[in-house]
């Protein structure tokens, strides 16, 4: 789950400055929305946030998967729905508190066993367990989160008419260091409201560029976002901790 990790944080840091002058202050205050979410204690009423990302480009792309695109809901503690294009696949998994499965279920059973038989799963931690979400980097250093990242403005760019902030981000070398993650940077598009529009990630060999979509931030959403809907519930595939740690392992493989 490293990518996965490393997304995260760059999702967290990567709608920051706008100016060279203001770029660390306004990278506390445009982290906010984000980390408030997965805090375990705030006194902001958000807990629970929503967006769509647009694979625009990664290295050796499928040409079946691009231009794919993958809607995201979380709500803390325990609380997560993705759905998109997993193992080939348009998919939903869920995950509601200690509840977990996967839409069509027998599409993604037969998925599972096929890259399973193809040594193509990520290898079960038996010791796997649910746990409530939690930020990458423990809660007491969040104050120093900003001085962790060294942070450039690029310039600015249109995109689709919206004129956005091109800031490079990288990883101090203690933290690229620890999380062995040298050699990866970052690249946001960050519009007027400080919002992500278009976010790269890269590393020696590889990288990936994501459009983000719709990002909102609410005190909870729908019950209904955690359960099937009446055209799934006749098809849905109940999963363990263990395999539903594997099906989202495929998704940063």
């Amino acid at each position: 789950m490293k990518i996965l990790r490393l997304v995260l944080i760059f999702a967290l840091v990567l709608t920051t400055a706008r100016t060279e002058e203001n770029r660390y202050d306004l990278l506390g205050r445009t982290l906010t929305p984000f980390l408030n979410v997965f805090v375990k204690s705030t006194t902001n009423p958000n807990r629970a946030m929503s967006f769509t990302l647009t694979l625009e480009q990664m290295t050796d792309l499928p040409p079946a998967l691009a231009g794919s695109r993958a809607e995201v809901a979380v709500e803390y503690p325990d609380k997560l729905r993705l759905h998109g294009p997993v193992l080939g696949e348009d998919v939903t998994i869920c995950r509601n508190g200690q509840e977990l499965w996967a839409f069509p279920g027998s599409k993604v059973e037969a998925l599972l066993d096929a890259a399973a038989a193809a040594k193509k799963l990520p290898k079960a931690d038996p010791k796997f367990r649910l746990e409530p979400f939690a930020l990458p980097i423990p809660e007491k250093q969040l104050v120093f989160l900003a001085a962790l990242f060294q942070i450039k403005d690029v310039g600015s760019e249109s995109l689709d008419g919206e004129t956005c902030r091109v800031i490079d981000l990288f990883l101090m070398p203690q933290l690229a260091h620890s999380l062995k993650a040298q050699g990866w940077a970052a690249r946001a598009w960050v519009n007027g409201d400080a919002k992500p529009v278009r976010i790269s990630v890269a590393k020696p060999g590889w990288m990936i560029v994501v459009r983000f979509e719709h990002l909102e931030f609410a005190p909870k959403l729908p019950e209904s976002t955690w359960e099937p809907t009446s055209e799934q519930a006749g098809d849905i595939l109940k999963l363990d901790p263990v395999r539903y740690q594997q099906l989202l392992g495929t998704l940063v493989k």
